[in-house]
């Protein structure tokens, strides 16, 4: 084999996305429980304060805000941008959150608090669908949910749910072909808190990230910065 073949072979390998041999969250009906997940936000004087405060663009001088994080650009910057909120939990980070999409304190008990008062969660998740698709997403949430795909705010609701899995307002949404990004954020006050999401039982076909085996930025599609070679999502973080 000459050189130039296996130069095109090792090319292949190396920007082949990691997107087609993974552990996908189920999707469809089922709750979705894994997140790329910020700090919680602290002392925010209440849902109805802290739903119209972007953290995000507070935190960082304006480098991600609460709709550029539903983009595979600011969903990038995730991985190396920390909020700054010296008043609201200090430098908060991103990392994979679990949910216990049954418990009625999720939102708190996810980043390893027994019962929070005014908080503010932020919730990503790429949701990867074959086809350009109209479907119906069902949140459940208390207190207060925004939530953002692609670049825009497609649901806010001041009203909680009734429980954990219970959900008052479907609300159909667009879904584009390849990765499509989806924010999350609920802020509370106090009592129950907590946080959920699934789509249609007819979407057993969406793949979800974070995977099940709590990959995110390795799993998406190459970035390809201009002039140079493919790059994994995860390089990000090492430069």
């Amino acid at each position: 084999m000459n050189k130039l073949a296996i130069l095109l072979m090792i090319a292949c390998v190396t920007l082949t996305p990691m997107a087609f041999a993974q552990n996908w969250q189920p999707a469809g009906d089922a709750w979705i429980e894994k997140w790329w997940g910020l700090d919680l936000v602290t002392d925010t004087g209440g849902f109805d304060d802290s739903a119209a405060v972007d953290y995000l663009s507070e935190g960082t001088g304006g480098a991600i805000s609460n709709a550029s994080v539903s983009t595979r650009d600011g969903a990038g910057k995730t991985a190396n941008v920390i909020v700054n909120l010296p008043d609201n939990g200090g430098a908060l980070a991103w990392s994979i959150v679990t949910l216990n999409t049954e418990d009625q304190l999720n939102l708190s008990t996810s980043h390893g608090l027994a019962d929070g008062g005014d908080i503010t969660w932020h919730g990503l998740i790429v949701v990867i669908s074959p086809d350009d698709r109209q479907t119906v997403m069902h949140p459940a949430h208390d207190d207060y949910a925004q939530i953002w795909i692609n670049g825009e705010q497609v649901y806010d609701n001041s009203e909680w749910t009734g429980g954990a899995r219970e959900v008052t307002t479907p609300t159909e949404i667009s879904l584009q072909k390849g990765e499509n990004f989806l924010h999350f954020k609920c802020g509370e006050s106090g009592g129950a808190d907590y946080v959920n999401l699934r789509f249609e039982p007819t979407d057993t076909d969406l793949k979800i990230a974070p995977t099940q085996d709590n990959l995110f930025m390795d799993v998406l599609t190459p970035v390809e910065p201009q002039g140079k070679l493919a790059t994994r999502w995860a390089d990000i973080k090492r430069r």
